[in-house]
């Protein structure tokens, strides 16, 4: 369920995300994860954390299936309307790299390292 005071933006974010066509379904039961491709489902996803505004998320593979257009407009929104949220991102992109200010590098062997990026 959507929070109620944040569900007029519900209509925006699915506009801004590029899933205005769903704004008449938002009532339908259905089996959304055979209707959505993978990629639209990272977009909802995304949405969900605008909506409740959590204080840290943790982003397992998050824009794989989206191209990296999306995927910078995704974490850029974040960081626009989310200053103070915390993410983390789990990632095989490049791309990824300049959306965070730390670095967590798995070198092998248990070895790890990290760096800042600003």
């Amino acid at each position: 369920n959507v929070p109620e005071n944040d569900s007029t933006d519900l209509g925006a974010y699915l506009k801004d995300f590029g899933l205005a066509d769903l704004t008449n379904r938002l009532d339908d039961v259905d089996d959304w994860s055979r209707i959505l491709s993978l990629g639209e489902q990272q977009r909802i996803a995304f949405i969900r954390i605008l909506l409740f505004k959590p204080q840290m998320v943790f982003l397992d593979e998050s824009t794989s299936a989206m191209d990296e257009d999306m995927e910078a407009h995704s974490y850029d929104t974040l960081k626009a309307q989310l200053p103070e949220m915390s993410v983390v991102s789990v990632g095989h992109r490049s791309t990824l790299l300049s959306r965070h200010n730390t670095i967590l590098r798995l070198i092998g062997g248990g070895a790890w390292m990290i760096e800042r990026t600003v």
